[in-house]
């Protein structure tokens, strides 16, 4: 969980300063990030402990407000892109990329910062839905070594009716 505050510091502040050159070093992070929790989720036992459960918790929430962030610079870079371009967005979006960086060079980099924010997105729903994985291999392996500890497994649930026909 520090290397990821680490990562939602940097994305906030290439957000806020506008610069996006860094987004390349996140994404790359975030690549070393779900590689090491791959190894983590063959790793899993019944002994795991609790800690790790809650550290995945605390990623995740960390993960969310990532999320938000790269939302928030992707409407506000859209809208800049906008502001650029003005009545020639149409045209600017039928150049070729080479036309497109060489006349409207401004525009050309806020289109290029919106399409890394959907690189980082991308990487951040992979490493949530990994993290959401490892959570339940956690929780069963924790299930499966101490089922004495209050844990109910679904199979022992059962669905009946009352008389009344409704639910219980």
């Amino acid at each position: 969980s520090m290397r990821l505050n680490q990562l939602s510091s940097q994305l906030t502040a290439a957000g806020q300063n506008g610069r996006l050159d860094e987004v390349g070093l996140i994404v790359s992070e975030l690549s070393q990030l779900y590689t090491e929790l791959q190894t983590l989720q063959a790793a899993v036992t019944s002994e795991t402990s609790s800690s790790a459960r809650q550290e995945l918790v605390n990623c995740r929430i960390v993960l969310h407000g990532m999320m938000d962030a790269v939302q928030d610079i992707r409407t506000a870079t859209a809208e800049q892109y906008r502001q650029v371009l003005g009545e020639n967005k149409t045209v600017f979006e039928q150049l070729d990329e080479a036309a497109q960086q060489s006349e409207y060079s401004q525009a050309y980099q806020y289109r290029l910062a919106f399409k890394q924010m959907d690189e980082v997105s991308q990487h951040l729903h992979q490493l949530d839905g990994s993290m959401l994985d490892t959570g339940y291999q956690l929780e069963r392996g924790a299930m499966a070594g101490d089922t004495l500890n209050g844990a109910v497994q679904s199979e022992d649930l059962t669905l009946g009716t009352d008389e009344g026909g409704t639910m219980m």
